[in-house]
């Protein structure tokens, strides 16, 4: 499948589910529309195999890109507080042709109901927005990754956005290393609004 063709079965399927009521502008936007996700593209691991776990992951449109555009092979499971989104996510998916993965309702500030090293990437796209701190959330996904598995995520620095988490690069640093997570890559995107962090289980 193409991307042209993606994006329109993507905007009918909004449509039919008026998911595009909340932000019309925004969820249309197919996955290398979004400029966060230009860079999630430009640091992402050879995924093909692999078992992913999306969090915040709404009805799964990252990895059915993935799957149906890039024509990558993975197993993917994909977990979100909104309902309504995971119960949409198996429509959405057989919308592309594409077998239906796994679907968790369920929220990332409680433990993840997940078994120990089952995952080899987790990704968590759209701010991590957790109210309190990012440890509890931190280790769950370390408890999850497989050795030496990945997590990629962006994060809003500290001098913006004043309703969710905020770190500076050095409170980043040393969460991450508390939780054990060896850095790849932690740079300013989307004009310095975000930190895009690539960061590997120890």
């Amino acid at each position: 499948m193409n991307r042209k063709d993606f994006k329109s079965l993507h905007v009918e399927f909004l449509r039919k589910t008026k998911e595009s009521k909340r932000d019309r502008r925004w969820f249309a936007k197919i996955l290398p529309e979004r400029p966060r996700n230009i860079w999630f593209m430009s640091v992402l691991p050879p995924i093909h195999g692999l078992e992913i776990l999306d969090l915040c992951g709404g009805y799964g449109m990252y990895g059915a890109y993935l799957q149906a555009v890039k024509r990558l092979s993975f197993g993917y499971t994909c977990l979100d507080n909104d309902k309504q989104r995971v119960e949409h996510g198996p429509k959405y998916f057989k919308n592309f042709g594409l077998k239906e993965p796994r679907f968790i309702h369920g929220d990332m500030r409680d433990p993840l109901p997940l078994q120990d090293n089952s995952y080899d990437l987790v990704w968590l796209f759209g701010w991590c927005q957790v109210k309190n701190d990012c440890i509890k959330l931190f280790n769950e996904v370390n408890r999850v990754l497989k050795p030496k598995g990945f997590f990629i995520f962006n994060m809003a620095r500290k001098s913006v956005i004043k309703y969710v988490t905020r770190y500076s690069r050095e409170e980043l640093r040393n969460l991450l290393k508390l939780t054990k997570f060896n850095i790849i890559k932690l740079e300013n995107i989307l004009n310095k609004v975000d930190f895009g962090v690539v960061a590997v289980k120890n």
